[in-house]
């Protein structure tokens, strides 16, 4: 591990909590009494990029898709850390606030990665506009997606985040974001989406990266921005990481080897 003067600030936090505890109880700071304090604990938060939709071998039959190949896996490999792994497909940030921050911890929780926004914004609304033939739907869907990023999902974010650092405070917290979906060209997998629509949805997507970057580092979280890695790698492209139209929920989803691109820009942000 490098002693980093964020991981010195965390090690004197979780030093101070842990003597906080012999002293007033370990369930009065912990959390629940199940929390083992002496197992440093991983949790990964999130919608469906980050559970792993698209990568295949799912890890149990309960709607979340959460993958064995999924960049929280790669983590939790990694940092040799007790995984919650939380994220599931179909979550918004009212979802994450409701059903998954339950195993954030003040003394033990080491890393936490957040990965969301995508749903709030109606992502998956706006590609339903998008493939068809009808150019003014699929750019008045891509409109008020951009208007939801601006207006509300920042406060949103920030209540999101807030509650994160104030349940796990001495974590490394690190914000997850989304790739660019398309290589601009057409395809089948492209279900119809022209690549001027294309263009379009990739520039909401940075809209969404630079708006949960700016969040992100309002509260000094790290953000692993995934579009560099997946440039050359859309639906379309030669070599794509994602997922075109499959008539299922895996639709426009990173595959395997996107999950692992994920990772190879995730995991050298987390402090091990």
């Amino acid at each position: 591990m490098s002693f980093t003067v964020g991981s010195t600030r965390r090690m004197l936090t979780r030093a101070a909590v842990l003597a906080a505890a012999a002293g007033l109880g370990a369930a009065a700071l912990a959390g629940p009494a199940s929390a083992d304090v002496t197992i440093q604990q991983y949790v990964a938060l999130g919608d469906s990029f980050a559970s792993g939709v698209g990568a295949g071998d799912y890890l149990a039959d309960d709607g979340c898709y959460r993958s064995a190949n999924a960049y929280p896996k790669a983590a939790e490999a990694a940092l040799g850390e007790r995984l919650w792994f939380e994220a599931c497909s179909g979550a918004k940030i009212e979802d994450v606030v409701a059903n998954q921050l339950g195993h954030l911890y003040r003394a033990n929780t080491e890393h936490v990665t957040i990965g969301v926004g995508g749903n709030d914004a109606g992502f998956s609304t706006v590609l339903g506009a998008c493939a068809g033939t009808d150019t003014a739907l699929c750019e008045a869907a891509i409109a008020n997606a951009r208007a939801i990023i601006t207006d509300s999902l920042p406060a949103e974010l920030d209540d999101l985040y807030t509650r994160v650092e104030n349940r796990a405070f001495s974590a490394e917290i690190v914000v997850v974001g989304n790739p660019r979906l398309f290589a601009e060209t057409a395809c089948a997998g492209a279900l119809a989406i022209t690549p001027a629509e294309q263009a379009l949805l990739n520039d909401a997507a940075d809209l969404l990266a630079e708006t949960t970057a700016a969040v992100a580092a309002d509260h000094g979280f790290d953000f692993a921005d995934p579009r560099a890695a997946f440039d050359g790698h859309g639906v379309c492209s030669a070599d794509p990481w994602i997922l075109g139209y499959t008539g299922n929920l895996e639709s426009f989803h990173p595959n395997a080897a996107g999950q692992a691109a994920y990772a190879d820009v995730v995991v050298p942000l987390l402090d091990y």
